[in-house]
């Protein structure tokens, strides 16, 4: 008789009662907990030992960026590879991000450009262009830095094996004074276009209700939910945005490559152009590779193909090297201009600068430090941000409104897009630079949301309520807007609209009148906002930088100390922040954190005297 295979197991969901065991004895009780303290004490050990290796290498990191600029060598060329990874921030997201300093930004990058062309050291300028995303507005700033480095009379050379990123891409390698490609590339200048799905009748089949209001008709956001179609309003101001953003490009290529408007339009029409075709109508200077265009400065240079005294410098490096070299400053700065972000989504709260939010309460903090501090003397509000919520840009706005309160102006540098929330945190300032093709205005506002009631009826769902007030189901996603809910709902954004076009009136010393006309939620490029009166003049952030520090009594930037508000975190406070936000690493990671914490105020007191400049600004971080 074959036995149940099962009935030796034990029962999956009880154990039986274990039969009495003896007591071990007291000595071989303490072996497991004595095991156990040398495990965590062994951890602990291995955690402490891996920080200090961590703080050493971010010591010993500091130290040599401080004497960075004497290790360059004497003659050099400076390399740049340009990715598009270009932003106006300091400091980054990832892990490398949080040590040292993330010294890719806009501002950084275009001041060292600024300094190689007085450095003697450095014989030209040789990049790579690669395949990114390149903000139009950002390519403007570059293109300027460039341009005004030729006037020294050093050599800019770019070279790409394909340049294959579009107008933008190509506007900026336009600014360079000879453009290489390899034989088998091609030159991708295709245009500028805009596609937008409209899905309006994929909802109604499928049971999903729209309803969303706007303020007014050029606030086109989610028409490709409401509307099967693009609206009049939305094809003009749309249509009207590309021309304005193409004309700045075709105009500035034109003019760099010696060609007429109309012979670049025709060569646009081709939309890709290989190699020899784009030598011959002079979009390309040089076709060949990478290694004899090396080969080609090296002869401009030394007079030789092959030098080993000609030494390539990446822009990274070089920007360590030169740091605090350029316009030395001290304590005894007469000046001293504070240099605020406000980049991302607007959102109430703090944020976190990596994920794309600009914080209200954070900025707004910067904003008011800035206005109680007696050794700041402007402030230069830089904003890339398409917008968020009214709320929290009106938080920000006030802030703006009480350091013009403490006598000092407010001048506001747009980066690629400053609409809507981004427009609206901008209104009061003094002065506002625009670059020709940044997004601006946008003065509107929207609201609603989607309903699914159809869609739960046709799938058999049945959703119950119970709650306590007429409009308590007012943003449920299982109705529609009542009649009530909607006269509620469009009250708030007649409200929110009348007072943003109010605001707006009173920092551009117009009538809401005006304002209104040119408002009604439409976009604007540079150009145009300039013309209408809600910008005052072009330039990019340090255009503005030189306004403010003018404002404030200097001669230009290079007479004032500019000090980022609020003050960048330290590598260690990164590293320390890092650490715990890893919830998930457990426990051995939260003892490397305390472990820090201890440690921060030395390593803070460190940094002060690294940066003794600041100190009159800033005291001491002393995370608690």
């Amino acid at each position: 008789m074959n036995k149940d295979p099962w009935s030796k197991r034990k029962n999956l969901y009880s154990s039986s009662v274990p039969k009495a065991v003896k007591e071990p004895k007291v000595k071989w009780r303490l072996l497991p907990i004595l095991w156990m303290a040398l495990k965590k004490t062994c951890m602990l050990i291995g955690a402490t030992v891996l920080c200090l290796i961590i703080l050493s290498s971010w010591v010993v990191s500091t130290v040599v960026d401080e004497i960075g600029g004497a290790q360059l060598p004497e003659q050099m060329v400076l390399y740049m590879e340009l990715d598009g990874e270009i932003g106006d921030l300091p400091g980054g997201g990832s892990l490398a991000g949080h040590f040292g300093k993330n010294i890719k930004t806009m501002k950084t990058f275009v001041d060292a450009i600024e300094q190689a062309k007085t450095d003697p050291r450095v014989e030209g300028i040789y990049a790579q262009m690669k395949p990114g995303n390149y903000s139009v507005a950002h390519i403007e700033e570059i293109r300027t830095a460039i341009k005004s480095f030729r006037q020294s009379g050093k050599f800019t050379y770019i070279y790409a094996p394909s340049y294959n990123n579009g107008l933008s891409g190509y506007y900026l390698a336009s600014s360079f004074d000879e453009i290489w490609m390899q034989p088998m590339g091609n030159l991708m200048i295709t245009g500028i276009g805009a596609e937008m799905p409209f899905l309006r009748n994929v909802l109604d089949k499928i049971g999903i209700e729209p309803q969303f209001f706007q303020r007014k008709e050029y606030k086109s956001a989610y028409e490709s939910l409401t509307n099967s179609e693009m609206s009049e309003a939305n094809r003009r101001a749309t249509q009207a945005l590309i021309t304005d953003i193409y004309d700045v490009l075709s105009k500035d290529i034109a003019r760099d490559r010696d060609i007429s408007v109309a012979a670049f339009n025709s060569f646009v029409d081709r939309g890709m152009l290989l190699a020899d075709e784009a030598y011959d109508v002079g979009l390309i200077d040089k076709v060949d590779y990478a290694d004899q265009l090396i080969e080609h400065i090296s002869i401009k240079v030394t007079g030789e193909p092959k030098s080993d005294d000609l030494i390539y410098i990446n822009f990274d490096t070089y920007m360590k090297g030169i740091a605090g070299q350029g316009h030395p400053k001290g304590d005894d700065t007469a000046y001293r201009v504070a240099l605020i972000y406000a980049v991302g989504a607007i959102m109430d709260g703090n944020g976190n600068k990596s994920r794309g939010v600009a914080a209200a309460d954070e900025i707004s903090g910067a904003l008011l430090r800035a206005a109680y501090d007696d050794s700041i003397d402007a402030v230069v509000l830089r904003v890339d941000s398409p917008g968020g919520s009214p709320v929290a840009s009106e938080t920000i706005l006030r802030a703006v409104e009480k350091v013009q309160e403490e006598g000092k102006t407010v001048t506001v540098s747009m980066g690629s897009v400053a609409a809507s929330g981004g427009y609206w945190i901008s209104a009061y300032a003094d002065e506002i630079f625009v670059l020709p093709t940044t997004i601006t205005g946008s003065i509107g506002v929207l609201g609603g949301k989607v309903s699914a009631q159809e869609m739960w009826k046709t799938l058999g769902v049945n959703w119950e309520r119970i709650s306590q007030g007429r409009n308590a189901a007012m943003f449920s996603l299982n109705t529609p807007f009542s009649q009530s809910e909607a006269a509620r709902m469009n009250m708030m954004l007649d409200n929110i609209y009348d007072g943003f076009i109010e605001r707006v009136a009173k920092g551009r010393n117009m009538s809401v009148e005006q304002v209104d006309k040119i408002a009604r939620g439409r976009v604007w490029v540079g150009t145009s906002a300039v013309e209408i009166g809600i910008a005052d003049q072009f330039g990019g952030l340090n255009e503005a930088l030189d306004y403010a520090a003018v404002q404030a009594g200097a001669t230009d930037r290079h007479d004032v100390d500019v000090v980022i508000f609020p003050k960048p975190l330290s590598p260690i406070e990164k590293f320390v922040e890092l650490l715990e936000g890893q919830v998930q690493a457990g426990q051995v990671m939260g003892i490397q954190a305390a472990f820090l914490r201890e440690i921060q105020p030395v390593i803070s007191e460190f940094m002060i005297m690294q940066n003794s400049h600041i100190n009159s600004v800033y005291a001491p971080v002393h995370i608690q």
